[in-house]
C-alpha cells in the first residue's frame, strides 16, 4: 500500500482493521443497535491489493453480543452490495451519508459515470439506531480512504484511457458528459449565484462558494487526466468561473504557461479542464485549441496558429482537458444568452498557484482525502518545522509518484 499513515485504500486490511474498530467502538450490549449483518463484493479491484481474482470482499455481523468483522461474503447478510470495484470507491469517497440528499446525489453521478448495473443494493437494514451507525461508519472510513493509485486501472475502469492517450498525442482531449445534466445545471445556477453582479466576468476561489464546487473539483474522470499530465500531488493553481454574453471572445490566442521560459518543458506543468454547462458548438463562443501545439513548446507569435485552430463542441456537463503549453483562446458566441464555465486550473505540485491555498478543517472533514492532495496537504510543501522537514510525506510522495509513471508507461504502451 502507498498512502499516508492516516490513508487507506478502499477494502485494503487497514480499511477492514478501521471498519472493525469503529464498530467495536459503538456495538455491544450497553448500546441500543439491534443485530444486524452487511456485505459487499466488487470485482474488478486493482491487481496490487492481491485480491483473489480481483475480488474484494467483507462483511460485518453482530448478534446482539458479538460482532465479527471478516472477509467473507454471507448471502443471508440483511443488506448485500455487489459491483465494480471502482464505481464502489466512488460511492465511499462521497461523505455526507445521514445528509439530506447527499446520496442521491452522489449516487446519480456514480450511475452517470459508470452505469446502472455497476452497483446493486439488495435487501435492507430498518433499524433507525443501525441505519445511523452504518451511515456514521461509511463517512468515517471515506475521510481516510484515497483514489485508486493505479492509474491504467483507473482510467480503464473510469472509460477514459483512449482520452489520456490522445491527451498524450494532441495536449488536450474531451470527456463528454462527464456529470450528469441535473449537476451541470446545478452547477450554472451555482456559479451565477457566486457570481454577483458587479462580477461581470471572472471570480475566483470557487472552491469556497459550497459543496458542489468541492464535488466537480474532485471529478474523477477528469483527476485521472490530471493525474496522468501533472502526476500525484498536482494542486490547484485557480478555480475560477467565466460568464461572457454574446459578442468576440475577450481571451486572446495563448498558452497558460505564465512567467515559463521558452522553450517549455517536455513535461507538462499545468493542466486546466474547462467545464461546460451547456452544450457547445460554434454558435455559443467555445474554446478553440491548436492540436499537437504543445509540441512547439513555446508561446504563439503575432498571427501565428488561428488558421489551425479547432472549436471544442460537446454537450452539457462535458469537460475539454489542455496541458503541456496548448495554443488555445475564447471563440465568438452568436447565440442569446450567456455561456457560464468553470475553469480548474492545476499546477503540478512543485509550483505555486495563482490562488493562495485556504485549507479549511471544515471543508476537509466533508471531503474524502483528495481535497487535502490538491490544497497541498499530502506533500512536504510548507512543512517545515523545528524538527525539519517532513521526509514521511517526501517519501510517500515519491513511491506514489514512481507508481504513477509506471502505470501511466503501462497504459500508452497498450494497443487501443
Amino acid at each position: 500500500m502507498i498512502t499516508l499513515p492516516h490513508h487507506y485504500e478502499f477494502l485494503s486490511e487497514r480499511w477492514l482493521d478501521q471498519a472493525r474498530e469503529f464498530l467495536t467502538r459503538h456495538v455491544g450490549p450497553t448500546r441500543n443497535i439491534a443485530p444486524f449483518s452487511i456485505c459487499e463484493r466488487f470485482s474488478d479491484a486493482p491487481p496490487h491489493l492481491n485480491f483473489t481474482d480481483n475480488i474484494a470482499t467483507w462483511s460485518a455481523v453482530f448478534d446482539g453480543t458479538n460482532l465479527s468483522v471478516t472477509r467473507d461474503f454471507k448471502e443471508s447478510a440483511d443488506l448485500k452490495v455487489t459491483g465494480d470495484y471502482q464505481a464502489a470507491l466512488t460511492a465511499a469517497q462521497a461523505i455526507g451519508a445521514l445528509a439530506p440528499d447527499t446520496v442521491a446525489a452522489a449516487m446519480t453521478e456514480v450511475t452517470h459515470i459508470f452505469g446502472r448495473n455497476a452497483l446493486s443494493v439488495r435487501g435492507s437494514i430498518s433499524d433507525p439506531e443501525t441505519t445511523q451507525l452504518l451511515g456514521l461508519l461509511h463517512d468515517h472510513l471515506g475521510r481516510h480512504t484515497v483514489e485508486n493509485p493505479d492509474l491504467a486501472h483507473r482510467a480503464q475502469r473510469l472509460g477514459i484511457a483512449s482520452q489520456v492517450r490522445e491527451m498524450e498525442e494532441q495536449g488536450f482531449t474531451v470527456i463528454e458528459r462527464a456529470i450528469s445534466p441535473e449537476f451541470a445545471d446545478q452547477m450554472r445556477a451555482a456559479t451565477l449565484q457566486a457570481l454577483l453582479p458587479h462580477h461581470h466576468m471572472q471570480l475566483q476561489w470557487m472552491l469556497y462558494h459550497g459543496q458542489p464546487f468541492e464535488r466537480i473539483a474532485q471529478n474523477p474522470q477528469l483527476m485521472t487526466l490530471i493525474d496522468a499530465s501533472l502526476g500525484r500531488g498536482a494542486v490547484i493553481a485557480s478555480l475560477s468561473s467565466i460568464r461572457r454574453g454574446p459578442g468576440p471572445g475577450t481571451i486572446p490566442l495563448h498558452t497558460d504557461y505564465s512567467m515559463i521560459p521558452e522553450p517549455f518543458p517536455e513535461f507538462a506543468m499545468t493542466g486546466v479542464g474547462v467545464w461546460a454547462f451547456e452544450d457547445w458548438s460554434v454558435a455559443s463562443g467555445p474554446t478553440w485549441i491548436v492540436p499537437g501545439s504543445h509540441l512547439e513548446r513555446r508561446n504563439p507569435r503575432k498571427g501565428e496558429g488561428l488558421d489551425r485552430g479547432i472549436p471544442i463542441e460537446m454537450p452539457k456537463g462535458s469537460v475539454v482537458y489542455f496541458t503541456h503549453g496548448v495554443w488555445h483562446w475564447q471563440g465568438d458566441r452568436s447565440l442569446p444568452g450567456e455561456r457560464v464555465t468553470l475553469h480548474s486550473h492545476f499546477n503540478r505540485g512543485i509550483l505555486r498557484g495563482l490562488e493562495p491555498k485556504k485549507v479549511d478543517v471544515q471543508m476537509l472533514h466533508r471531503n474524502p482525502p483528495r481535497l487535502g492532495e490538491m490544497l497541498g496537504e499530502d506533500d512536504w510543501f510548507d512543512k517545515l518545522t523545528a524538527q525539519g522537514r517532513d521526509y514521511e510525506r517526501a517519501a510517500y510522495m515519491a513511491k506514489l509518484q514512481a507508481f504513477t509513471d509506471q502505470r501511466k508507461h503501462d497504459l500508452l504502451a497498450t494497443p487501443a
